[in-house]
């Protein structure tokens, strides 16, 4: 497909917070099924538009006659002919209530098994269990080895003639942290060729997210199945943080015969085997934050639990039409970067964010629609004002000795203060920590105005698994993102080894490693002080004895 595929959402009324609920599960159902497509989510309320669409119903007494559906007193799917529309079909999610139709979302998006027929009504409705950590199904956690499958896909997609490279796609986690003492991490392949063909300088080529890593000799010999193995090493500076690729590219040299005839190629052919590998093991999860491009390549923090049971969406207390697409194409984001669906998201109004909220917030607006922006201004670093842009420091009393530097850039993601931008931008994304629980994570999503929307939509989605949107604060000028880091407070998401963190924070100062050592001598010397006198002691009662 060369453009996103597109599913309207339309709304039987205006809906209610447990309704867009409903509305998110659904969405992020179709997220995992699009898998690498993205997808928008236009919407309306009241009214059906042509081609296929779903209904959230929240009152299925409420249903247009046209779609024969009576009114249901349990949680029901269903599928009609559009009443609009002769050649498209309505997805119906409903039930006697909001919480009804919720249940009926999530039992569509889990496989609930009486999915079957026109018409199914949901009964005993069992969820999974809540999700941990980082167990997103598409992301390749290392196994008890430590080790990482490079393909878990169709054998046939990594076979090959030498036309054309075999590539293999994969996703880690997010959040796994190398040390900077760690330069690479092994590669290890497995292969398969035929060996009787070829010549002598046959070899494979093998690139990591188009980076070139190495050359393996590909050796002729007399058997028409030839296995082999390597380990290559991937530099951690070719990896990224979420979602990689490798590629390999066969090269067969054509054998000569007598008369330096070639012989003919007809049965060239390679194959990278599914035991192979990538060895991350030892490394544990613990992210440094804010950091926007782990958000918008794989919508981290969120989806550290891949049924987002940790996440509140915050809308205004009226969201427009715009406002709720968004969140809605970020819930098909999200599934499709898990492959998991947002079951246990929360929608909230402003009112949610509060002292003691433990949930990470994910905060979408037009421009001061959303009451919440107003109660994370102090810690925004940017915000909208009146046609204008306002740009505020967030390091505190020592924001004026780091300001004598602003004019001496240090690299591509600016400090604060350092905007480069002309005008107003269309719309920001910002990421900072929650005032509310240290570790949790607050994004805000903030269009200058509903004709922004379609721009920001459009370059989000095209940039999403790039390094445009990075850094705090990530601003949109005309149809690409520019990204900044503003102020250096830094937190982290995670859980690191007791040893592993008392290592990085003796590297962060390192003068404290000559205070312990300090330390350390001289309880040291108070022992053998007293272990010398009480030898002492013992000697002078066996001489006066």
């Amino acid at each position: 497909l060369s453009r996103p595929p597109v599913i309207p959402m339309v709304f039987g009324a205006a809906p209610s917070l447990t309704g867009l609920e409903a509305a998110g599960v659904v969405s992020s159902w179709f997220g995992v099924l699009g898998d690498y497509r993205s997808m928008r989510f236009p919407v309306s309320v009241g009214t059906l538009p042509t081609g296929n669409v779903v209904l959230i119903a929240e009152n299925a007494n409420a249903l247009p006659p046209g779609l024969n559906l009576p009114g249901a007193e349990a949680p029901t799917v269903a599928v009609r002919t559009n009443p609009v529309d002769p050649y498209g079909k309505v997805l119906i999610v409903t039930g006697a209530d909001a919480d009804q139709t919720l249940a009926a979302a999530q039992a569509l998006a889990t496989g609930w098994p009486g999915l079957q027929g026109p018409t199914a009504t949901i009964t005993d409705l069992q969820l999974p269990a809540k999700s941990n950590p980082d167990d997103a199904p598409r992301w390749r956690e290392p196994d008890s080895s430590g080790r990482v499958p490079l393909w878990t896909g169709p054998a046939e997609a990594l076979q090959g003639d030498g036309s054309a490279p075999m590539v293999a796609y994969y996703k880690i986690p997010p959040d796994l942290f190398f040390r900077d003492t760690q330069q690479n991490i092994k590669l290890h392949l497995d292969y398969r060729y035929n060996s009787v063909p070829i010549g002598p300088i046959s070899s494979m080529q093998v690139e990591s997210n188009d980076a070139y890593l190495g050359s393996v000799p590909l050796i002729p010999g007399k058997e028409p199945s030839r296995q082999a193995s390597v380990n290559l090493a991937i530099p951690v500076v070719n990896l990224r943080p979420f979602s990689n690729s490798m590629r390999f590219r066969l090269t067969f040299q054509q054998l000569r015969s007598g008369n330096c005839n070639d012989t003919i190629p007809a049965n060239l052919v390679g194959a990278i085997l599914r035991s192979s590998y990538i060895d991350l093991g030892g490394l544990p999860h613990w992210a440094a934050m804010p950091n926007l491009e782990l958000f918008s390549n794989a919508g981290f923090p969120f989806t550290r639990y891949a049924d987002l049971s940790e996440t509140a969406v915050v809308l205004p207390d009226q969201p427009s039409p715009q406002e709720i697409e968004t969140y809605l194409t970020m819930m098909g984001h999200f599934g499709a970067e898990t492959g998991y669906p947002a079951i246990r998201v929360t929608v909230a109004g402003p009112d949610a964010l509060r002292a003691g909220a433990e949930e990470d917030f994910l905060v979408i607006t037009t421009g001061q629609s959303n009451g919440a922006v107003g109660k994370l201004a102090a810690g925004m670093p940017v915000t909208f004002a009146e046609n204008s842009l306002k740009v505020q420091d967030t390091r505190g009393f020592f924001a004026t000795f780091h300001n004598m530097w602003w004019k001496i850039p240090t690299s591509d993601q600016l400090s604060s203060g350092e905007i480069g931008t002309t005008g107003v931008p269309d719309a920001l994304m910002e990421e900072i920590e929650s005032p509310y629980a240290s570790g949790r994570t607050v994004v805000l999503i903030d269009m200058k105005s509903a004709a922004t929307f379609e721009p920001m939509m459009k370059a989000f989605m095209e940039s999403s698994q790039s390094s445009a949107v990075s850094g705090t604060v990530a601003l949109l000028q005309g149809t690409r993102f520019e990204s900044y880091r503003i102020g250096n407070n830094v937190y982290h998401v995670g859980v690191l080894p007791w040893w592993t963190a008392l290592g990085l924070w003796f590297m962060q100062v390192p003068w404290m490693v000559d205070l312990v050592v300090l330390a350390i001598s001289f309880v040291f010397a108070v022992w053998i002080r007293g272990w010398l006198r009480a030898k002492a002691r013992r000697r002078l009662l066996v001489v006066e004895g």
